[in-house]
């Protein structure tokens, strides 16, 4: 009986050492994937701030571009309503590629020419002046915005699978 209880407390002790070893292990393991995903998050807070300052600067460049392209037109607007300025349409004949002559006589006899328009007219060219400079500028905004964006995603995945 002495035996045996030698024997389960020996097998005890060292079951107990072992059981110390597996945790110190997984303790060891765990401390390795805190580090790692302390890094990685780290390095994704920066890849967003950065990206966030580039978003920032071209939001910033975008809204000035608008600015100055609203206040343009402002300035045309104007002299056409002033009557100083006018808003032009330039006519010309375009012949056919391979074409032997004139397209048209009727067409040709007008030549290289320009066509002034009315008041009202000038006015709505300069909207859609106004409509299509700021559709550009949004789409460039936008489409910097979605390459910042993937940029900084791509970035945050290399950064994530590096990470030691």
């Amino acid at each position: 009986a002495l035996g045996l209880a030698t024997g389960w407390a020996v097998n005890g002790w060292r079951k107990d050492a072992d059981l110390a070893d597996v945790k110190r292990q997984h303790a060891e393991v765990l401390a390795g994937i805190v580090q790692k995903t302390t890094a990685a998050v780290t390095a994704v807070r920066k890849l967003e701030q950065a990206a966030n300052s580039a978003i920032s600067t071209a939001d910033k460049s975008a809204t000035e571009r608008i600015a100055k392209n609203e206040e343009e037109t402002s300035r045309l607007r104007e002299c056409v309503r002033l009557g100083t300025c006018g808003v032009r349409i330039v006519t010309r004949v375009v012949r056919e590629p391979g074409s032997s002559g004139a397209a048209d006589s009727s067409a040709s006899s007008l030549g290289d020419a320009a066509v002034e328009l009315d008041r009202e007219a000038a006015s709505r060219v300069l909207d859609l002046r106004e409509s299509v400079q700021l559709d550009a500028e949004k789409l460039d905004y936008l489409q910097r915005y979605a390459e910042t964006c993937w940029r900084a995603g791509v970035e945050a995945v290399k950064v994530v699978k590096e990470t030691p």
